[in-house]
């Protein structure tokens, strides 16, 4: 029986397509770097053409935030794992039978701090978003207070890094997860998480709908 799927199901329609297609292209233009500039004036000319195409169709700003919290299921418009997001990897993560979350992802160029290797501030990221989706899974809408994270080992770019994430439990109005990004055997990074209770009540089932949703 195939794992049920904790976030947004990728599309290979829409939005989800355009995104997908924008991410290639940012990673062409970081793999091509200034081997472009014979030819920069003519790409700008295009990308502001398109650009301007694209903008036609965008609502204002308070409109789209609004559209995108109506959206059913889990969101998919955040920057590590939002499929409608071009700037996101993304990011999609399974339930193991143990109520726990595994994913795997691979970071391209674009996401690169030490030579080589994935930026601290990207694999920060990515383990918030999974520590915040095994606690949206577990029932509780809450946001990060604390992040502690400990970086074992660099993270090259292209590899295939293994992400875990568990919910460990409520205090009160405090909920706590951890988890860890691996590349095979190797543990690179461990993080646990401290997060506050949002307050308020659609925002919180709008949580526990997603998590009915995908269950």
């Amino acid at each position: 029986m195939e794992a049920p799927l904790a976030t947004a199901q990728p599309r290979d329609t829409g939005i989800d397509a355009v995104a997908s297609a924008t991410r290639r292209l940012i990673d062409a233009i970081t793999r091509a770097g200034g081997a472009v500039d014979p030819d920069a004036d003519a790409i700008v000319a295009d990308l502001d053409a398109l650009t301007a195409r694209i903008d036609a169709h965008a609502p204002d700003l308070a409109e789209r935030i609004a559209t995108m919290w109506r959206q059913p299921g889990p969101g998919r418009f955040d920057p590590a794992g939002g499929t409608e997001n071009p700037l996101s990897p993304p990011v999609s993560l399974w339930v193991e039978p143990d109520g726990s979350l595994r994913g795997e992802v691979t970071l391209r160029l674009a996401f690169q701090g030490p030579p080589g290797h994935v930026h601290g501030g990207t694999s920060a990221m990515l383990m918030d978003h999974a520590l915040g989706i095994a606690n949206a899974r577990a029932g509780y809408a809450a946001v990060t207070v604390g992040l502690d994270i400990s970086f074992r080992a660099a993270i090259p770019i292209g590899s295939t890094i293994t992400i875990l994430a568990r919910h460990d439990g409520r205090d009160g109005r405090k909920v706590r997860s951890s988890g860890e990004l691996r590349v095979g055997d190797l543990t690179c990074v461990t993080a646990t998480g401290t997060f506050v209770l949002m307050d308020d009540p659609s925002t919180r089932e709008k949580f526990r709908r997603a998590s009915r949703e995908q269950a």
